[in-house]
This record gives C-alpha cells, structure tokens and sequence, in this order.
C-alpha cells in the first residue's frame, strides 16, 4: 500500500470511528401546540365523561413527532378526556384500535442514524404525548394513540370504563389533506324532488328489481359489469358502515386515474376498496344514488368486483362476479354493519359453461342475483341480523 493510499485509508476509518461515536444526527421536531388539534377536535359527552377527538394530517404528523410516520402507516389519533365524575375512568386504546403501536414501539424502530441523546430524545418525546391510560376525577388528560394510517375518513371507538361499567364513544373524522372521489358532489341536487320516488317495505321489492342490471361505457352502448349489490342508508351512517368493515376510500386524484363506469347517466358516485394484508387481491365497490328511496333512508346501486395479481397485466378481474358480491355480504356481516339483508333474483344469468365457451365475448359469469343489505353506522349484533322474506337466496334453490 502506498503512503498516500494508507493516508486515506486512516483517515476514512477515523472518520468512521467518529461518526460511529457520535451516533448521528439530531433529532427535531417542533414542541406540540395543542390548540390547533383541540379548535378542530370534535367532541362528544356521555354521563360525566366528555372526550375530544382529532387527527393531525401527514405533514402536521412531521412537524409534531419529527418523523414521517404516515409513510410508514403510522397515524397519531390525539384524544382529550374530560373526567367530571366521582372516580377514574380508564382508556383502551384497542378499542380504537385492536393493533395499535405502542408509543416506544414507535420510537425504537426510528431509532437509526440518531445519537444516544437524540434517541433518549425521541423515547420522552413519544412517551410524554401518548394518551394517559387512567383520568381522574376532575382531571382532563389528554395524548396520541398510534393507530394503523387511514388517509380518507378515520372511524374509531373510544372506549372507556368507570364504575365498572364501559361508555364507547364512536367517531368518523375527515384526515386533513385527503379529498374523497365524492367530495364534489352535492348529492341533495342529483335529483330534482319529483324525480325521486319513495317505497315501502312492501313495494321495495319489485322497485329494486327493476333498477338497472349493468354499468356502461358512458355512450350507453356498451354494458361493462353486473350491478350485483344494492346498499340502503343515509349518507354518513353508510360510512361509517362502509369504515367499520375496513372498506377504504379512493382519493380524488386516484378516480381520476381510473376508467369511469356509468349508470343513471353519469359516472360512479364514489369508489370503495377492500386490499388484503398480502397486497396480492382487492375488492373494488363503486356506487350510484338511485331515484328512489326506501322510506327515509337512501338507495345506493353498487358494482362489487374482485381484482387479483397474475402477472402482467398486473391486475386481473375475477369473472366469477358473484363472489365479489358474497364477500361483500360477509364482510359487511363480520364488520357488525348489517342489520337486514334480502336478495332480488332475475332472468340475466351467464353460467359458468357459457363463460368457458366463448371467453372472448362473455368478461363474466353470475346467478344473476343481486343482494340487498340495510347497514347500519352502530354495532350490530351478528344474531340480530333478519333476512327478509324476498326471493330464495341463490343455492337454496332445489
């Protein structure tokens, strides 16, 4: 080795040796200043209990905490917890959310590339913002819980217990920075008053039946998949039903980007999507407002598909279309939403054997059912859900 070589060689590791020492950079973050996150915090009382609810955006995120946790699907939720009454109350946060980060879990997987003071830094920093676990009478105590990201609508429980006795407190929050597909629209003027026509239970039936079978390509001239679900409730109740199922939003610029399907002359209203853990399949809802009304509550036409990996194109639709529709009907059933379901049969049936031979032509095969499901934004219970007396669900027919 030449002396210029080993020169350098010693002062590249002196320079690493003392990098090493040092242990990294700083860590910074801006002191938290609530009063942004409690001006717009919405809050909700229940006996002597008040509890206030917001959600920091992604880059307020940064500033607080100092890290860019939204990327890594990390969200805070800030809580405040107002205790007027005679003796502590005590939060769950898996009740907001069943896997939640601990705060120091959060800390020590950012730990890298900080110095020992940083990472100590970091450690109090995370600690003293996490939500109190006990408030106290007369106490109002507030702090983050860190939850799984969310980057539309966040809906979550805040669960307390008192007395022995639990008092739940339910949200849906809009997450600053994110713009839903529907946000623009202004769904009291789809329809003029005169257009829309109210049914009663008993002549909802023949109504649903007659709605239209398919989307098209917007010429009208063209079907493009099997309208094989109808949703009844009012605007935020069916968000709520659709986040307590874990159906997630599609942002504006997303829809965008997506081809447009059209019914009752115009585009999809919204789009919905379920992504499995394993990112390899998802389930796609788009919805329509229909002109009819079942009693006080909306009627919402949706198009359910399945999507899964194979390849290139990355992206394949699942021909079988009935099974994006029963897993919609599970799914809304476990996620506790549904509370009545009933099913409309009907005369457009491709079977599996039409589909097999001439794949070219036919894009799907179905039962030709479609099924109805009355949700709700509150817990149902899995026993109390009632199946209508309508038309024999497919695969009880002898």
């Amino acid at each position: 080795m030449t002396k210029s070589r080993s020169t350098l060689f010693v002062t590249v590791l002196a320079c690493s040796v003392l990098m090493a020492g040092c242990g990294g950079r700083a860590f910074i973050y801006e002191p938290l200043d609530g009063a942004g996150l409690r001006d717009r915090a919405e809050t909700q009382s229940a006996g002597t209990v008040n509890v206030s609810a917001a959600v920091p955006g992604r880059e307020e995120t940064q500033t607080i905490f100092g890290i860019p946790l939204y990327e890594q699907g990390i969200q805070p939720v800030w809580l405040e917890v107002k205790n007027a009454g005679p003796e502590r109350v005590r939060y769950m946060p898996v009740g907001t959310d069943r896997f939640y980060f601990s705060p120091l879990e959060v800390a020590y997987t950012n730990r890298g590339g900080y110095t020992d003071e940083a990472r100590v830094e970091m450690e109090k920093l995370f600690h003293g913002l996490s939500m109190p676990r006990y408030v106290e009478p007369g106490e109002t105590r507030s702090g983050f819980v860190f939850t799984h990201a969310d980057h539309g609508a966040k809906g979550f429980n805040v669960d307390l217990i008192g007395s022995g006795e639990l008092v739940s407190f339910t949200f849906l929050l809009r997450v600053p920075g994110f713009t839903p597909d529907y946000a623009n629209i202004d769904f009291d003027t789809i329809y003029a008053p005169e257009d829309v026509t109210t049914y009663s239970q008993d002549d909802l039936q023949s109504a649903i039946r007659s709605l239209p079978c398919c989307g098209n390509s917007g010429s009208g001239d063209k079907a493009k998949g099997v309208a094989n679900i109808v949703l009844i409730s009012a605007g935020r109740e069916l968000l709520r039903a659709m986040l307590r199922s874990n159906w997630i939003e599609t942002s504006a610029e997303e829809a965008a980007d997506r081809s447009a399907i059209h019914m009752f002359g115009r585009k999809q209203d919204a789009i919905f999507r379920y992504e499995s853990f394993t990112d390899d399949r998802v389930y796609e809802l788009r919805l329509w407002l229909a002109p009819i009304t079942a009693g006080e509550k909306e009627v919402w036409v949706g198009q359910v598909r399945h999507y899964f990996t194979v390849g290139s194109p990355k992206w394949r639709s699942d021909p079988d279309v009935d099974t994006a529709r029963n897993f919609a009907l599970q799914n809304f059933f476990y996620g506790q939403a549904l509370k009545q379901q009933a099913w409309v049969s009907s005369d457009r049936i491709t079977p599996f054997s039409a589909y097999r031979s001439d794949p070219d032509s036919q894009t799907h095969f179905t039962d030709g059912y479609r099924v109805v499901l009355w949700l709700s934004g509150e817990p149902v219970s899995m026993l109390d859900i009632e199946t209508l007396d309508w038309d024999t669900p497919p695969g009880w027919r002898q």
